[in-house]
């Protein structure tokens, strides 16, 4: 087995295979901590600041282990990341054969039989040339892993048609269960030493298994959870319960088509899934047109949308008993029964008089759609149950898991107990290489003049920083608001979330090499831009949640009923974390430097703003718009 000095020193294996390798004593230091906790089957919580090198720090160790060890991302690009290009590094630096896997979620892959349905489906017409390219491409495909094709926005409605869900795969009883594309991910996952994640798929396997009904993982000697700070809040969302108007739409296509195919003498399936349409419609309406997230019991309480839920409960019965007399004839009207009745099953828990105090129920109003959520309250009991399951190593990692220095928030959040913690600062120099500027605003945020500050600060800002700007909110109006004052007279390239995506916007910040970005949540994190390009970030206020959001409010009234502080407890430490994220984005290389703006009063007027201010990095901290003046001066290059 590889020393890690060797692996991670000067001159060491890393250094010899990575152009520009700079060994950091904290990477090393982490990389040690994880060997131990492979080793002792022990549980490791650990913060690794921007700049430490986390991936190599438990990708090397997890490799040299020798053992079966899942790394879980939190998002779908690192995972490729990951796969594509990290592991392949380490295979060849470390000179160890080891076997990798990628492994998604069953909506990644391209599923065969549902390809098939939407060729033969008349409503599919305007999308039959896509469907035929994606038929050609499965046959060439090793993996059948959708993002590969670029022939799929993420946003298409194809996506749905062409990819199974647990609800609709036929399983071993599908015609095309040999050439199946997630069971080949799956069998790969099976025989390989390190299998990359993400957490959807994660808490979906721990979903399933504290629902009883099996799980979707083979076993591990190891779990190392990369970005763990999303956890908690990915967990709330797979341990619920949740039905869609989309689901049920769904249930009566599938269900008229397997119908056409095995038993067309039994029209009456067409004529309840028609109904059942309709009334989903009408169901929808009595709920109103605008478009929110709200407590479902305030919704409910409207006799017209609690006769419409009842009518949709029958007219879903009298669906089933149909398909329970046609689900002998084929596999297909088979599992539509089957998930005729859990839509059943599921819509009656909203339908119950009795509240429910382990579950939030409440409603995701969108344009022509709805979905029905039952939230667990905590998830702290569930986690540590399936850990304690899976009695493993367990590595939990992220540049923002600490509030203050302590990691009791996270830990509480998922029931962890008996772990190692760890902190590793980050190794860039913040001292040299930032400046923290506090402005002096006359106005809280809730001041209606609060954005116009904001915009005429960001235009000073912008002018000193040269363009190079990112401008983090916690809303979208107040987005919307300080860009349409930028625009008015902003000499640089000005980009706005939602004008493009992501990606695109991204590519072209980094492009322009002057250029201003105004982004929301989708901001904050997960977003790398290195060098000059990025030498400013203003964050206009303390991000704290919506108090709006049914489950945080329900949270938050369940604790004062219990006497504890929400505020202190629930809604500081969450925005500590997602600050500590936003500044994140600055320092993002050892050559880097950069300005960060906290524009909100409140960190200096307000005694919660020391504990913010405790948890950033060591910079250097002004009030005085010429020392940001000055520091641009010394570090821009001419």
């Amino acid at each position: 087995m590889q020393d890690l000095e060797h692996v991670f020193s000067q001159g060491g294996l890393l250094s010899q295979h990575i152009d520009g390798y700079a060994p950091r004593p904290q990477q090393l230091e982490m990389a040690q901590a994880i060997e131990k906790t492979l080793e002792e089957a022990t549980v490791l919580v650990a913060e690794a600041g921007t700049g430490t090198g986390k991936t190599y720090a438990y990708l090397a160790p997890a490799i040299l282990s020798g053992q079966k060890v899942f790394i879980s991302t939190g998002t779908k690009n690192l995972q490729d990341q990951l796969f594509n290009k990290d592991l392949p590094m380490l295979r060849k630096a470390l000179s160890v054969s080891f076997r990798a896997a990628l492994l998604k979620g069953r909506s990644n892959y391209l599923c065969h039989y549902r390809l098939e349905m939407a060729q033969g489906d008349p409503l599919q017409k305007p999308h039959y040339a896509t469907l035929q390219a994606l038929e050609e491409w499965s046959g060439k495909t090793k993996t059948g892993d959708l993002a590969e094709s670029n022939l799929l926005e993420n946003s298409s409605s194809l996506w749905s048609k062409v990819t199974s869900t647990i609800d609709n795969c036929l399983g071993k009883e599908c015609p095309n269960a040999n050439e199946c594309f997630i069971n080949e991910a799956r069998r790969k996952a099976q025989e390989a030493d390190i299998v990359v994640i993400n957490h959807h798929l994660l808490m979906s396997d721990m979903a399933l298994k504290a629902a009883g009904q099996g799980e979707i993982l083979p076993s591990a000697d190891a779990y190392i959870i990369d970005e763990a700070h999303q956890l908690p809040e990915i967990a709330t969302q797979f341990l619920g319960n949740r039905i869609s108007s989309h689901q049920i739409h769904e249930l009566c296509r599938d269900s008229i088509r397997e119908m056409e195919q095995d038993a067309d003498d039994m029209a009456k399936i067409r004529d309840y899934a028609d109904k059942i349409e309709a009334v989903m419609r009408r169901f929808r309406l009595s709920i109103g047109d605008k478009e929110q997230r709200v407590p479902w019991l305030s919704l409910r309480d409207n006799l017209g949308v609690r006769s419409k839920l009842i009518e949709l409960m029958e007219s879903l019965d009298d669906l089933s008993e149909q398909l329970e007399i046609a689900s002998e004839r084929g596999k297909g009207l088979e599992q539509c029964h089957e998930r005729c009745h859990v839509l059943i099953d599921t819509l009656s828990v909203f339908n119950q008089d009795k509240k429910d105090d382990a579950m939030v129920l409440w409603a995701d109003i969108r344009g022509s759609g709805l979905i029905l959520h039952a939230t667990p309250h905590e998830v702290s009991q569930y986690f540590q149950k399936w850990m304690d399951e899976k009695p493993t190593s367990w590595i939990f990692t992220s540049a923002t898991l600490t509030v203050a220095g302590k990691f009791n928030n996270f830990s509480n959040q998922l029931g962890i107990n008996d772990a190692e913690s760890e902190i590793w600062l980050s190794p860039f120099d913040y001292e040299k290489q930032s400046l923290l500027y506090m402005p002096t605003i006359p106005v809280e945020p809730k001041h209606d003049d609060y954005n116009t500050y904001i915009a005429e600060l960001a235009k000073e800002l912008i002018d000193y920083s040269q363009g190079r700007t990112f401008i983090l909110f916690t809303s979208y109006r107040a987005m919307h608001s300080v860009a349409a004052a930028l625009k008015e007279d902003c000499d640089h390239p000005l980009m706005v979330q939602g004008s493009a995506s992501k990606a695109t916007l991204l590519d072209e910040f980094r492009d322009h090499g002057n250029a201003v970005l105004l982004g929301t949540n989708s901001f904050w994190e997960g977003v790398d831009v290195r060098g000059e390009a990025l030498s400013c970030v203003i964050i206009d206020k303390i991000p704290f949640a919506s108090p709006g959001d049914p489950v945080l409010q329900a949270r938050i009234d369940t604790l004062k009923e219990r006497g504890g502080n929400p505020f202190s407890s629930i809604q500081i430490p969450a925005a500590v974390i997602q600050l500590k994220q936003g500044i994140g984005r600055l320092i993002r290389d050892p050559n880097d430097y950069g300005v960060l703006v906290l524009c909100d009063p409140r960190f200096l007027t307000k005694p919660y703003g020391k504990l913010f201010l405790r948890s950033l990095p060591a910079m250097p901290i002004t009030q005085n718009i010429d020392d940001v003046a000055q520091f641009f001066k010394q570090h821009t290059r001419s």
